[in-house]
């Protein structure tokens, strides 16, 4: 069964999580996100349904998150707070409810950033961590390390020097090129503790796209033929009614002669370990 870092959210149960939950940790310009739109298509290709999410997406806090950090002028504390009403949010109404219906949830970034960029601006260890102690263990978390030589030219050569993801609110009135140096080798050194203490798995991100995506895959692929949260008929049939809710197909169809191609991929991987829990039965059926 599933387990949380403390807590439980109110009326959240763990013993029906079936789906599976991967993180994307890293820095900024370690190459998180074109990981993961990488990643998607290729389960999608696979047959599993998946959820990508990530910070500042959720209904309730994401907009307000942006407003806020437009004005340069947001505390720590009340940053804090904003994540982790953000990050509450998502986990109660979109990672839970996806691994209930046997998702494969990928997620760019998850509490590991939070509490990293919280501790480095020296918010309490204790309370932060208390305050993501609802979270979800995953089950796996790959850390995209990329060190400072390279990552300074990969963020100049894109988007450029970001006013957070440069800690200038940390180290006001500094260069913005010092004050990211800086920040980001305060904010590595934080990462490097937190997969000790975390046990994530350390993925080089300074070679080619490819190369990484090329090792993600293998990693995942044994993450995903583990058979730790089977997902039984009642998910089965969840999965297929969310799907068909979303493309606007008749909820009455998806199991009958007119489901559609996608709705089949969908229903693979559930239909291949129902199958599976069936044949299991049959040897021990009379313990």
């Amino acid at each position: 069964m599933r387990q949380t870092y403390g807590t439980l959210l109110p009326g959240m149960k763990l013993c029906d999580l079936a789906g599976k939950l991967i993180v994307i940790e890293g820095t900024d310009g370690a190459g998180r996100t074109t990981q993961i739109n990488l990643l998607r298509p290729w389960l999608e290709e696979l047959g599993h349904a998946v959820l990508d999410t990530g910070m500042t997406r959720s209904a309730l806090a994401g907009d307000g998150i942006r407003r806020a950090k437009e004005g340069n002028n947001l505390g720590r504390v009340t940053q804090s707070l904003f994540y982790a009403t953000d990050f509450v949010d998502r986990l109660e109404n979109e990672i839970v409810p996806a691994l209930r219906a046997g998702f494969v949830v990928l997620t760019d970034r998850y509490i590991y950033s939070l509490i990293a960029r919280a501790m480095v601006r020296g918010v309490d260890p204790a309370w932060i961590r208390s305050l993501y102690s609802t979270a979800l263990k995953p089950d796996a978390v790959f850390y995209l390390r990329l060190g400072m030589d390279e990552l300074i030219p990969r963020v100049i050569f894109s988007r450029g020097f970001d006013y957070w993801e440069s800690g200038m609110d940390f180290y006001p009135g500094h260069d913005m090129f010092e004050s990211f140096c800086n920040y980001q080798k305060a904010l590595l050194a934080e990462f490097d503790r937190l997969s000790l203490e975390y046990n994530f798995e350390t993925v080089d991100a300074s070679p080619d796209a490819r190369i990484v995506f090329s090792l993600l895959k293998s990693r995942i692929s044994e993450v995903l033929a583990t058979n730790s949260h089977r997902p039984s008929i009642p998910m089965l049939e969840s999965a297929a009614e969310r799907f068909a809710a979303s493309r606007e197909i008749p909820a009455a169809s998806v199991f009958g002669d007119h489901g559609t191609r996608e709705v089949e991929l969908l229903l693979r991987p559930f239909t291949a370990a129902t199958n599976g829990n069936s044949n299991n039965h049959s040897h021990v059926a009379g313990d």
